[in-house]
C-alpha cells in the first residue's frame, strides 16, 4: 500500500472552494488505496481530507504535536494516532516512509514542511515527488518566488535539482493525485532526481 504524506492547514478557510478540494483528494487517493499520512486534525482542510479518505475506505494516520493532543482538534475514529514530542518530530515522522508528499494549500505549517521536504530532496536526502495542489491558483506566487530564486542564482548551488523538477503541480484534484501515484514508485539507485510534472499552470 503507497503512502503519501498530505501537508493542509486545519484553519478554517474562507472559501469553500479549498475545502471541497481536500475532501476531493482524499476520495481519491482512496481510489488509489493509498494510506494516507497527515497532521490528524479534525479541523479545516486536514479534517475534510481525512473525513473523505476514511469514509472512501483508506488508512489514515494521523500525527500530530503533544501541544495539540487535545479534543478539539485531534480527528476521532482514525486508523492510528501518532503523539509526538513536537512540530519538528511531527516534519520528520510525517516523510518518513512515504512514497510521495502532497501539498494542499495551508498556512505557515504547510509552508514549512514543504520547504524542509524541498530542503531535504536538494540534499540528496530523498528522491520521493512532491505535489502541489493549485486550488484556484494558490501557490502561483510560490512559483512565481521561485522562478526569482533561480533567475536570481540562489538556486544555482544544486544543478541537479531543476526548478521544473522540484513538483508536480495541478489545478484539478484527481488529475494531480493520478500523476502523483504513477510517480511514487521508488526510482533506480542511479537516479536521484525528483519526478517532474507542470500540468495544469
Amino acid at each position: 500500500m503507497p503512502r503519501v504524506a498530505v501537508f493542509c492547514g486545519a484553519a478554517a478557510p474562507t472559501d469553500a472552494v479549498y475545502v471541497s478540494a481536500a475532501a476531493s483528494v482524499g476520495a481519491h487517493l482512496a481510489e488509489h488505496g493509498v494510506h494516507v499520512v497527515y497532521g490528524g486534525s479534525r479541523l479545516g482542510m486536514m479534517g475534510a481530507l481525512a473525513d473523505s479518505a476514511l469514509a472512501a475506505g483508506a488508512q489514515v494516520t494521523g500525527i500530530i504535536p503533544r501541544s495539540l493532543h487535545v479534543p478539539r482538534i485531534v480527528r476521532p475514529g482514525l486508523s492510528t494516532l501518532i503523539t509526538v514530542p513536537d512540530m519538528t518530530v511531527r516534519k520528520a515522522r510525517l516523510l518518513q516512509g512515504a512514497d510521495a508528499i502532497l501539498a494542499l494549500p495551508g498556512g505557515f505549517g504547510t509552508l514549512d514542511e514543504l520547504a524542509a521536504a524541498w530542503g531535504s530532496a536538494a540534499h540528496h536526502e530523498h528522491a520521493k515527488p512532491i505535489g502541489l495542489l493549485n486550488t484556484d491558483h494558490f501557490y502561483d506566487p510560490l512559483l512565481t518566488f521561485l522562478n526569482g530564486a533561480a533567475t536570481a542564482g540562489f538556486l544555482a548551488h544544486h544543478p541537479h535539482l531543476r526548478l521544473e523538477n522540484l513538483a508536480v503541480v495541478d489545478t484539478d484534484p484527481a488529475a494531480l493525485v493520478d500523476a502523483l501515484i504513477a510517480r511514487a514508485a521508488p526510482p533506480p539507485a542511479a537516479c536521484r532526481t525528483l519526478a517532474s510534472s507542470r500540468a495544469g499552470t
